[in-house]
């Protein structure tokens, strides 16, 4: 597949580049937050006892003040970090030069751009944890009986439940993804980069799929043997560094690949 060759030479080939902006950020979430707490959520509802639906959001959310504050600094971090990643990667896509020393004012010029896209996405993760919450609750109503664990029926539906919810997800990150770079190349509005995502991904779903997908081959067995065998903190650290690394490249790569516009940074030579 072109586009996943593409992204993966792009991140063999720039790899310092690609590690140096993805390394502060994953090892300051994975150290102290818990960013894949859905799939730390299914491997424990095989023993929860639910009683209410707050058993359930506790266990998805698990909000405490310690954890608003250093998910606020992350939220800064990626924002500062991210704009400068994005800013150096427009440049290198569209002039073939990595130009490192111009960092700051590429993130002045993106920092708005991808703090908006950075709260549109936290508010559709919020949104689809609660509603993955809220369908996990009545299915365990319905199949199952307040103030039980689940047994291996129910456990496997709400499994079931839970991958759908997050290829779902993925495919709506697929979306905002290409909306940010189509915002920050481009100049548009919010609004008009997700209609113009719209057109470019437009009968992709399956190609899209299996690109957001693929990393977690590794992510997803990664995470779980982390959490049963208790080397979480590194498991989370190496998880994030392998998706902040691939999907920015991956949203470069098939906005320019679908947009079908010409590349720099995979020309040995060219000229003005």
């Amino acid at each position: 597949m072109k586009t996943l060759r593409d992204t993966l030479t792009y991140m063999a080939k720039n790899l310092i580049f690609v590690l140096g902006f993805a390394v502060l950020p994953a090892c300051f979430m994975g150290s102290l937050l818990n960013p894949f707490m859905i799939i730390n959520f299914i491997i424990d509802y095989k023993n929860l006892t639910i009683n209410n639906f707050a058993d359930i959001l506790s266990h998805l959310f698990g909000v405490n003040w310690v954890g608003v504050l250093n998910c606020t600094l992350a939220i800064i971090l990626i924002v500062l970090i991210f704009s400068a990643f994005f800013g150096n990667m427009e440049n290198h896509f569209k002039s073939g030069k990595l130009a490192l020393s111009n960092t700051l004012n590429l993130i002045n010029n993106t920092v708005l751009i991808v703090l908006a896209y950075v709260g549109i996405f936290l508010l559709g993760y919020v949104v689809l944890k609660f509603a993955l919450a809220l369908i996990v609750f009545i299915v365990h109503i319905v199949f199952g009986a307040l103030g039980s664990t689940p047994g291996v029926a129910l456990y496997v539906v709400n499994v079931v439940i839970t991958v759908g919810v997050m290829i779902f997800s993925g495919y709506l990150l697929a979306y905002g993804l290409i909306a940010l770079v189509d915002t920050i190349i481009c100049g548009y509005s919010v609004g008009t980069s997700f209609s113009d995502a719209n057109d470019l991904l437009n009968k992709k779903f399956y190609k899209v799929m299996v690109l957001v997908a693929l990393p977690f081959l590794i992510v997803l067995p990664l995470v779980v043997l982390g959490k049963l065998f208790g080397f979480v903190v590194v498991a989370n650290i190496v998880s994030l560094l392998i998706l902040f690394m691939y999907y920015p490249v991956l949203a470069f790569t098939m906005y320019f690949e679908f947009s079908r516009l010409s590349r720099y940074d995979n020309i040995k030579r060219y000229y003005y």
